[in-house]
């Protein structure tokens, strides 16, 4: 090339440089348009982020207050509809035993929530229930006992310690009253309170939320996930904590809790009952997750931003230019003449560098087709050969690696086909013949095309192979070549010629090889034809002892003779 082509080669190069910069610096540009929304967004959503934080978690807070307030009332309410339905059964009104013990048991049986049922007379003494020890019980002391007979009302208990089980429950009792006014029976259960843990463990889920409950008077019935070391169930307690719980008229407040951890909290207290709920979730991990988050976001956005840009700048490196410049390399190498290269790009180049990329393969397919294609048979020809042979390193004198078998082949008979019938009916003749020699090369090996009637082929020999093999596919080649043509009623007889050569036996390179193979092929012709000979022996013992500048020769010596 000369300097005019140098420097247009440059030009180019540098407006593709130029092009990179442009489409680097506006891909950062726009991911920096994208990304910076966001930022003020995120800084305007954080301003705010404390206060809504603090709001969710009153309001969580009060929700799991409300469920424990909800829960208690349930079981209110299945212990006053239990008790009603109980009242309806005239051995449980009237106390007949022990038909009224055996109704209690079978009542009481299946129903978890229940730790007992029982009936007392109106001076507070056990006269029936699920379990003979009823029978023992005196509840005249029990303030739900005298509420219910005072109010003449179903009335159900605070915590308290259950006389039969010896566990925490909850007592709820209906008096039941004869016709003449007078109380006749007291109707109780006994109700288990697993929604107390429940409802526990779900605010120690919130935040590291705790659970307080209270009865009026400021005794404990629950604290959880885990009670202070100086607190127990039943007892009074004049903690801080306790003293603001029962004084607050306010559903929620700040306070510190009995280990001093700041804490917000939020009550509810049960409609037919004196005792309060109080849920506690902690101060400093509800604002600590909002400056968590807003740290987080910060980076979090910072880091997409950078990923942003440098994924941008990896699609117009990966995604356009390294498209670009494989097209371009293979356009030069098919200008400069090297063809059989095609352009491969990855799938994540943009998908018109493809579509440009397969038109180009098409283009440079169609150029090898009639470049190295015989027209005729549809065999590679005598260029292709060269390429082949140039291809295997041949043209530096290297050695080839295994065992390569040449066979020559000159059809005898066909110049008369040609003179007596002409060229139409000679091409379709040739095109015969070499159906017939590829049918039998088939993947044995490679066929060409070199010439009017000559072919070549080669056959790569493996470890269990010789040149018996070789000599075996000429033969067979041979035998396919004597059966006469048919073509339009006529019969056309033909025969071959064939020639062979060895590397590394006859030559040390295929280019040496071809001399021997088409010297051994005039050696047949010149016996007489229709046969086949192996290896030419006096060109075959001068090629191995050659020089390479002998070597040279005996190439052009080929290329001449072709």
């Amino acid at each position: 090339m000369g300097r005019g082509g140098t420097d247009l080669t440059s030009m180019a190069m540098d407006g593709m440089h130029s092009s990179r910069a442009r489409l680097r610096w506006l891909m950062v540009v726009i991911v920096l348009l994208a990304v910076a929304p966001l930022f003020a967004l995120n800084l305007l959503r954080l301003q705010s982020s404390s206060d809504l934080a603090l709001q969710q978690a009153y309001e969580q807070a009060a929700s799991i207050a409300r469920a424990g307030v909800n829960a208690h009332s349930q079981v209110s309410d299945h212990a006053r509809h239990l008790l009603e339905v109980l009242a309806q059964i005239p051995a449980v009104r009237e106390t007949s035993l022990p038909e009224c013990e055996n109704v209690m048991k079978a009542v009481l049986e299946g129903r978890d929530w229940l730790t007992g049922i029982f009936a007392v007379g109106p001076d507070g003494k056990g006269v029936c229930g699920a379990s003979p020890v009823v029978r023992t019980l005196d509840v005249t002391d029990r303030q739900y006992f005298r509420d219910a007979v005072a109010t003449k009302k179903f009335k159900i208990s605070d915590v308290i310690t259950s006389r039969v089980t010896g566990t925490h429950i909850v007592a709820g009792v209906l008096p039941l009253y004869a016709a003449n006014g007078a109380l006749k029976v007291v109707l109780g259960v006994g109700v288990s309170l697993p929604w107390i843990n429940h409802i526990s463990a779900e605010a120690s889920t919130k935040f590291g939320g705790i659970l307080i409950a209270l009865d009026g008077n400021g005794h404990i019935i629950a604290y959880g996930p885990h009670m202070p070391d100086n607190w127990t169930v039943g007892s009074l307690n004049d903690s801080p904590l306790v003293k603001t719980i029962m004084a607050s008229k306010a559903p929620t407040f700040e306070a510190k809790d009995a280990a001093g951890v700041d804490r917000i909290f939020s009550m509810a207290r049960m409609p037919d009952s004196s005792i309060t709920i109080a849920v506690g979730l902690t101060r400093g991990e509800v604002l600590g997750t909002i400056e968590r988050d807003f740290r987080t976001d910060i980076l979090l956005l910072m880091l997409v931003a950078a990923v942003s840009i440098a994924l941008a700048l990896l699609v117009a490196e990966f995604g356009v230019m390294r498209g670009v410049r494989a097209l371009k390399t293979a356009a030069l190498r098919l200008k400069a003449g090297r063809m059989g290269l095609r352009v491969t790009l990855p799938s994540f180049v943009a998908a018109e560098l493809h579509d440009l990329a397969t038109t180009y393969n098409a283009m440079t397919a169609e150029f090898e087709r009639l470049a190295y294609l015989d027209r005729l048979t549809g065999l590679p020809n005598r260029r292709y050969l060269e390429r082949h042979v140039s291809m295997r390193g041949e043209r530096d004198g290297r050695a080839l690696p295994g065992r390569q078998a040449v066979i020559a082949i000159d059809i005898d008979g066909f110049k008369p086909v040609n003179d007596s019938h002409g060229h139409a009916v000679g091409d379709r003749v040739l095109a015969i013949i070499a159906r017939r020699i590829a049918s039998v090369v088939n993947e044995r090996g490679l066929l060409f095309r070199v010439g009017g009637d000559e072919f070549v082929a080669m056959m790569p020999l493996l470890k269990s192979q010789n040149r018996e093999t070789a000599r075996e596919l000429a033969e067979e080649i041979r035998e396919a070549m004597e059966q006469a043509i048919e073509l339009g009623g006529l019969l056309f007889p033909i025969a071959c010629s064939i020639g062979i050569a060895v590397v590394p036996d006859d030559a040390q390179t295929l280019a040496e090889a071809l001399v021997v193979a088409d010297s051994a092929l005039y050696e047949a012709k010149r016996t007489g034809r229709n046969r086949v000979v192996d290896c030419a022996p006096p060109l075959a013992a001068q090629l191995p002892a050659s020089s390479p500048a002998q070597r040279q020769r005996a190439d052009t010596k080929y290329a001449a003779s072709s």
